[in-house]
């Protein structure tokens, strides 16, 4: 709060000396931003993100992911970029694919900055105490500079590994000129660009009770069609279908401006000369259009619901999903619990981010399966495993924080730690058995797997998902976690303990690795062979051995089931708020 307490004084006290400059200019000035408080409320933006992101373990752990990953890209594109520097300056000459790139990156950008703009950064925090301070125009041109200051880390890590490519290739320092030139443009006519439309279909959503609620379904539909279009290699084949807009000006302009100095590329300077007198009006262009476009989105007078709507309602009607609760659950006080569970799943569904990033590896399943027609032994498992371990991560794993403001009142009810328990469980398997198994038995048809193993991975989809509700909710009550995450800025969650993710994950892994040891005679081969080899002092294990020692682990996890469902039982009606 010190820092918005600064901008807001700083601003008061500048605030009438700017009317005086704004009334100079006559209504245009309504438009314009002053570049001093703009630079503030960016500074401050982006001090906040900062701070706000040191303290999200998740975030942390994700950046850490794409710090590694983007590790490994950046040193192929200097790889490649020194590649290319050497055949220009042998005379090769300036392969197009590098100015598509270029337009690619563009158009990358002012597509996700549109996404930002949309989201929770293209609000205002504290709107009600900015708005009353300072003019829109100061708060755009601020949040602006923020967004272009985030996103150029990207063509700034691309700048600095392509340019050190050129410059080693070519032997010149001067291409390190038209990189950080490109490096600066792009990101900045890029939010340009995009931050108005991010911020119109903003003001467009908060006006229409339908589309809001359609959001989240939107976003989901939107993320699972780039993530299609990835593994089915069609993502190359969009980018080909707008060849001719990707390799014309402007965007062509940027790749231009990439190596205009670089000796021996001879790209036409008339480009980059346009770019350099057109950008500058784009800028300021783009920032003047997204002052109306935000008060549009910031003032939008939310649409509500009518009287005869009950915010209640879950997704699916109350009746077909009491029906199948009915048949499920022996008590309304299990009932009740399954159906809280699951409305809040519904409404909230921000609890399924944290099952997420196992995801990255089923990509490489699925485009392989694409491309290939069939699938490794092995991925069958992997996703009985995952809807087990999703199933068992989601909710049951953190039955005390999952409640929130409630948890008093469920202390306090007539319900027993064993309806608790028993509405969990029923919950997580009623949502995730389902496509478990059906995915486990078409991903075994494309592997080739006997009659034996599909039906061994039915039972072990559905047995594994309810025995890991029943695990995780032990697990769970044994360390609960209350301290929610901010997945946005906007949004939060609670995620389970680290402790409570990772012995769960341990265990359940474990008892997977079991099944799939114990059901198929591949697996019991290949994983003698890589046991053996871990093992030390030369010892040795072959495949009756290690199904023998997978059934001792599945007998011990058919003892610490019940063990776990009394524990959780236990906990959850001896547990006292502190």
């Amino acid at each position: 709060m010190a820092e918005e307490s600064s901008v807001l004084s700083r601003s008061s006290t500048s605030a009438s000396s700017d009317r005086g400059v704004r009334s100079v200019g006559g209504w245009l000035y309504s438009f314009l931003p002053v570049p001093a408080r703009s630079l503030e409320v960016a500074r401050i933006d982006l001090l906040r993100g900062y701070r706000w992101v040191r303290h999200q373990d998740l975030w942390l752990a994700f950046s850490a992911v794409v710090g590694v990953m983007g590790a490994f890209f950046l040193v192929q594109t200097y790889a490649i970029a020194s590649d290319v520097g050497a055949a220009i300056a042998a005379g090769e000459g300036l392969p197009t694919w590098l100015v598509l790139a270029t337009s690619v990156v563009w158009v990358f950008l002012a597509v996700f900055l549109a996404g930002d703009a949309f989201g929770t950064n293209g609000d205002l925090d504290h709107g009600g105490q900015y708005l009353t301070i300072r003019p829109a125009p100061d708060l755009v041109g601020g949040l602006l500079l923020s967004a272009a200051a985030k996103f150029s880390v990207y063509t700034i890590g691309l700048g600095l590994a392509g340019g050190a490519g050129l410059v080693v290739g070519t032997g010149s320092p001067l291409p390190l000129v038209g990189v950080a030139g490109a490096a600066v443009l792009i990101p900045t006519t890029a939010t340009a660009v995009g931050y108005p439309v991010g911020l119109a279909l903003k003001g467009v959503v908060r006006r229409s009770a339908n589309l809001k609620r359609l959001t989240t379904v939107l976003g989901v539909g939107i993320g699972l069609a780039y993530v299609t279009l990835s593994v089915t290699g069609e993502l190359v084949t969009l980018v080909v279908s707008l060849h001719p807009v990707l390799t014309s000006p402007p965007l062509t302009w940027f790749g231009h401006l990439t190596v205009v100095t670089t000796p021996g590329a001879g790209v036409p300077v008339a480009g980059v000369l346009w770019l350099l007198a057109v950008a500058p009006l784009v800028v300021v262009g783009g920032t003047i259009l997204s002052v109306p476009i935000a008060r549009y989105a910031w003032l939008a007078d939310p649409a509500r619901r009518t009287d005869d709507e009950d915010p209640d309602l879950p997704a699916a009607p109350d009746s077909r999903l009491d029906d199948v609760l009915d048949v499920l659950c022996r008590t309304p006080a299990t009932r009740g619990v399954a159906s809280t569970t699951l409305r809040r799943a519904v409404r909230s569904p921000f609890q399924f981010v944290f099952v997420a990033p196992p995801l990255l590896a089923g990509i490489l399943f699925v485009e392989s399966a694409v491309t290939t027609g069939t699938v490794p032994w092995y991925v069958p498992w992997f996703v009985v495993w995952y809807g087990a371990w999703a199933a068992g991560a989601v909710v049951p794993l953190n039955p005390l924080g999952n409640q929130g403001g409630t948890l008093p009142r469920l202390l306090t009810s007539p319900a027993r730690g064993r309806h608790v328990v028993h509405g969990t469980v029923v919950a997580a398997t009623l949502v995730a058995a389902p496509p478990t198994v059906g995915i486990a038995l078409g991903a075994g048809y494309l592997a080739d797997s006997s009659l034996a193993v599909l039906a061994s991975l039915a039972l072990a989809g559905v047995g594994a998902v309810a025995g890991s509700a029943v695990l995780a909710t032990g697990i769970g009550s044994i360390f609960p976690r209350f301290e929610g995450i901010s997945l946005d800025g906007a949004r939060q969650a609670v995620p389970p303990s680290k402790r409570a993710y990772t012995l769960f994950s341990i265990v359940l892994s474990t008892v997977v690795l079991a099944v799939a040891f114990v059901a198929d005679g591949t697996a019991r081969v290949l994983g003698s062979a890589l046991v053996s080899q871990w093992l030390p002092f030369g010892l040795d294990i072959g495949a009756g051995m290690l199904e023998t020692v997978a059934w001792l682990a599945l007998a011990s996890a058919a003892l610490a089931l019940p063990l776990a469902y009394r524990l959780a039982v236990h906990r959850l009606e001896t547990y006292r708020l502190p």
